[in-house]
């Protein structure tokens, strides 16, 4: 197993040296273009979900960051150290055009992440929420 750790402050600028790292952790694991894209912009709303949701911007608090390759599967863990959060339902973030035009996007970028990734969990409570993302290798399509 590989294993990348990184823990940055709870301030915007630091989600690009994650997402930069993103981009590196999944070229190295063998992912098409297409699919780091995705890695990085998954990565990069589950930071910020972290950073805004999470530490509500305490930059004292940190976000952990653990990329590890195994086998076939590439996992990534987000943790925040914020107050935990209630029961999270994707399901009933459906994007539609009505949604998009009033502005209702609280809980998309769950949605986006749930969209992006192969698998992912989340585990929350009182000392923070972890979100859990997999990705597993894949022939590409042509």
């Amino acid at each position: 197993m590989q294993r990348v750790e990184l823990s940055i402050p709870s301030h915007p600028i630091f989600e690009r040296v994650v997402r930069a790292s993103a981009a590196e952790v999944g070229a190295a694991f063998g992912f098409s273009d297409e699919r780091v894209e995705d890695l990085k912009l998954a990565i990069s709303e589950a930071v910020n979900n972290a950073i805004d949701h999470g530490n509500r911007g305490e930059v004292t608090k940190l976000v952990a960051v653990v990329f590890e390759i195994d086998g076939e599967k590439l996992e990534v863990r987000i943790s925040d150290q914020g107050s935990g959060m209630e029961h999270h339902d994707i399901a009933r973030h459906v994007v539609d055009e009505q949604s998009l035009e009033s502005g209702q996007l609280r809980g998309f970028g769950m949605y986006l992440i749930s969209e992006l990734v192969d698998d992912y969990e989340v585990s929350s409570s009182q000392k923070g929420t972890m979100l859990t993302l997999r990705l597993y290798r894949r022939e590409e399509q042509p």
